[in-house]
């Protein structure tokens, strides 16, 4: 089993600048039995990279070019060599769409903010196009998932595609005493 995730293009991947997303894909990726098979794109200009897995997907912002897309674009083409089973997206709704008729992989896509606030997925037939789209909706708390069904009906709410994992912190690295 392959698996891609996709990080947010501003996502620091590094253990000096870490991102919330990335310190969570580093994290559970170390105790993923799949973790031979996990490669994580993104993009950063910083060494000391969370873990050896990382690809780092470079390329120029071009003036009336969205660097979203371009981003997702050169993921695609990596993709398309690569043949994951599975391609994780974390938290940038906006890069669904440019992967519709491109890939032929399950898609997981994971919330860690507010829906209602998130280019792509800000209006009902936004977030019914990532109902039917993906693969599996993961959610970082039960608020973050209600978010997302307001004014959706009620009957999706139950699907076996959603899913809550609250992300937490390692106990061993947290000092109670304080």
């Amino acid at each position: 089993m392959k698996i891609s995730i996709l990080l947010p293009y501003k996502e620091n991947y590094s253990k000096d600048y870490a991102g919330a997303v990335s310190i969570f894909v580093s994290g559970v990726n170390k105790h993923s039995e799949f973790k031979k098979n996990i490669k994580v794109y993104g993009n950063t200009d910083y060494p000391n990279l969370l873990s050896k897995n990382y690809v780092n997907l470079s390329f120029k912002k071009r003036l009336f070019q969205s660097s979203s897309k371009t981003y997702v674009n050169n993921f695609i083409k990596v993709e398309k060599k690569r043949k994951s089973n599975i391609i994780e997206i974390h938290n940038r709704p906006n890069y669904l769409k440019f992967f519709e008729n491109k890939v032929n992989s399950k898609i997981v896509f994971y919330f860690h903010n507010d829906p209602l606030s998130m280019n792509g997925s800000k209006n009902i037939s936004e977030r019914m196009f990532i109902l039917h789209f993906c693969s599996k909706i993961i959610f970082n708390s039960e608020w973050t998932k209600n978010r997302f069904f307001n004014g959706i009906d009620k009957f999706y709410l139950n699907s076996e595609k959603v899913k809550v994992i609250c992300q937490s912190t390692d106990k061993s690295k947290v000092n109670l005493n304080n």
